[in-house]
């Protein structure tokens, strides 16, 4: 096969299925590339340039779920689309498991032909486009090369490279658009996945207990109507409808609170009213009302700056603001039995104002700060985290009250939120 013909690897432990795959798709002069195992799909992946992997599901030992989540971790390879081959049918669950494990699309089988060829005709033109894109930057950066070394003949090299240029900003703009839409969509699929990742452990709880106390309910009623029914059975029954109810009543109020959660990242806040206030009492009473209900004996809070700022906006919306901060800080800033300091400064300059929410904590690295405000994120998962509260802050701070958040931070000094927004908010909450 040419050297210069796009590479797709397709992966399936049925020879049969290699061949009708490499058939279907010969019209496009693709270079195949075939692994009959997971792992010779690893073995092979980051030695080729591949546009698109075909993952069958169902293999033996290493299966493709786990195969494509190995090829998405490594630098190399973490770029290339999976559609993943299924003989099972369609099932939400399924699917959503593929998508989690990088998916891009999902088959089931008999394989469509058509519907096959099209959709891997689609990876390919946009692999194309990638390519004329990484050749439209080289011209451009070559272009660069040569006026900077020729800088003497400035003008004519400009009236021969002029045209040349324009033809390359104009796709360069074009396909900036079409990355720009797709990281949009990819942000989207990522919050989704999310949410559904969240809720799916509590309700997950819930429908297995009640599942379980519907087979327990069946057994009794049926022991009662046998009239075998026991004095010990009963008070067995009742072990568990206590203990399944209380594991219910649990779980559902976790997602409740996961699904208030949720609300708060679509910044409902249609019923709050602007008032007017001074800044640093309502800092001062907000921080005594939350107190209560977080854990910070071991931190001491101080507030100061302008005591004299009065400013109209959403009260309980900046209230909100820094109850996430302060909790923030105490999950993730401080080692547990950390004595720590969070200080709050306000000011103002002309129109604005500026509150400056310091810790004194480990810090984070640049990676963390660099994603801090991304739904999700969290570095204390296993802790409970769910990775909401900066990016409700980031959202009631740009949408709520039209201002800005930026985090710095550095390791072993400490975290800074600056955040900042007008002192008199416009009544139109959602206007330009």
């Amino acid at each position: 096969m040419n050297e210069s013909c796009p590479k797709i690897l397709i992966v399936d432990d049925e020879p049969n299925n290699l061949r009708v795959y490499e058939r279907i798709l010969a019209p496009l002069n693709l270079d195949f590339t075939k692994a009959m195992s997971g792992h010779q799909a690893l073995a092979v992946a980051h030695k080729h340039d591949f546009f698109l992997i075909l993952m069958d599901v169902q293999m033996p030992g290493m299966d493709g779920f786990e195969a494509a989540s190995l090829i998405l971790e490594h630098p190399k390879t973490c770029h290339i689309p999976v559609i993943f081959i299924t003989a099972f049918a369609r099932d939400e669950a399924f699917e959503f498991k593929g998508y989690i494990s990088g998916a891009v699309d999902y088959l089931v089988k008999p394989i469509n032909d058509e519907i096959l060829k099209s959709k891997v005709g689609v990876f390919l033109e946009l692999y194309k486009e990638r390519l004329r894109l990484d050749k439209a930057y080289e011209t451009k950066k070559k272009a660069e090369e040569e006026l900077r070394v020729h800088k003497e003949n400035l003008e004519e090299l400009v009236k021969d490279r002029t045209k040349e240029l324009q033809e390359s900003m104009e796709h360069l703009i074009s396909a900036q658009d079409k990355l720009v839409k797709a990281e949009k969509m990819a942000s989207l699929g990522r919050l989704v996945a999310g949410v559904a990742h969240e809720l799916n452990t509590p309700i997950g709880i819930c429908v297995t207990a009640s599942s379980f106390m519907q087979g327990e309910t069946g057994r009794l009623s049926h022991e009662f109507n046998e009239g075998h029914l026991s004095h010990e059975e009963m008070s067995g029954f009742f072990d568990a409808a206590v203990q399944s109810s209380e594991m219910i009543l649990s779980n559902l109020n976790r997602a409740s609170k996961l699904i208030k959660d949720f609300k708060l990242v679509a910044v409902d806040v249609s019923s709050e009213e602007l008032t007017t206030f001074n800044l640093m009492s309502h800092v001062d009473d907000s921080i005594t009302e939350i107190l209560p209900e977080l854990d910070l004996i071991h931190h001491q809070v101080s507030i100061e700056g302008d005591k004299d700022l009065r400013v109209t906006t959403y009260a309980e919306t900046l209230k909100l603001v820094l109850k996430n901060l302060l909790l923030n800080a105490i999950t993730h800033a401080f080692e547990h039995d950390t004595n720590g300091k969070i200080m709050i400064h306000i000011a103002r300059t002309e129109d604005r104002v500026i509150v400056r929410f310091k810790d004194d904590g480990k810090g984070m690295s640049a990676e963390t700060v660099s994603m801090v405000f991304e739904p999700f994120y969290t570095t204390r998962r296993g802790s409970g985290g769910s990775g909401l509260g900066l990016y409700i802050v980031f959202n009631l701070i740009t949408q709520v009250l039209k201002g800005d958040v930026h985090c710095k931070s550095q390791l072993g000094e400490g975290t800074e939120f600056k955040i900042t927004f007008p002192i008199e908010r416009d009544t139109d909450l959602f206007g330009n």
